[in-house]
């Protein structure tokens, strides 16, 4: 489970630097 949850993580970290227009959301 930790597993999972650190590379969700690690997805939104990589959605977040590309897209920073819906950060707010």
């Amino acid at each position: 489970a930790a597993a999972s949850r650190l590379q969700l993580g690690d997805y939104y970290r990589q959605t977040y630097a590309s897209k920073p227009d819906w950060q707010g959301l």
